[in-house]
């Protein structure tokens, strides 16, 4: 099995993810879809964006320890369309990737920022096929400074 990996190295503070693992731009784009539906951007019909997404089985571990099902996280992403301000804002920074065959593997930063200000690290499993990806698994911790 060809196997990629990269450490993301810093260069000015920012990591550098290897080109061999690019679901980074995947991650990016779930969680611009995150913002935009969060603070009622987004109108109901672009929910699909989320849904096809996520893959069939999909699971999310929160920082809380909670593990939540593709219908409840689907369910509630549903739910607070809107709810948050026009402030809030979420930014992702790719901290490690790595890639076996059509799985990939990354580690990211989430921050958060509105209301509240939130920072985790989060272990994503995706799948690739074609020219998609499909979220298989995330798994979050806080990060507390």
């Amino acid at each position: 099995m060809p196997v990629s990996s990269s450490r993301a190295p810093l260069t000015n503070g920012e990591p550098k993810v290897s080109s061999a693992c690019d679901c980074q731009d995947e991650v990016a784009r779930l969680h611009r879809f995150f913002q935009g539906w969060f603070r009622g951007i987004l109108k109901p019909g672009d929910f699909g964006l989320c849904e096809a997404a996520l893959a069939p089985g999909f699971t999310i571990i929160t920082p809380g320890g909670e593990l939540i099902s593709r219908d409840e996280i689907l369910e509630g992403v549903r739910r607070h369309r809107g709810g948050e301000p026009n402030e809030f804002r979420i930014e992702t920074v790719a901290r490690h990737c790595q890639r076996i065959e059509d799985i990939h593997v990354v580690v990211y930063e989430e921050r958060q920022t509105g209301a509240r200000s939130t920072i985790r690290l989060s272990t994503a499993v995706l799948t690739e096929s074609a020219d998609a990806f499909k979220w298989h698994s995330v798994h979050e911790t806080w990060v507390t400074v």
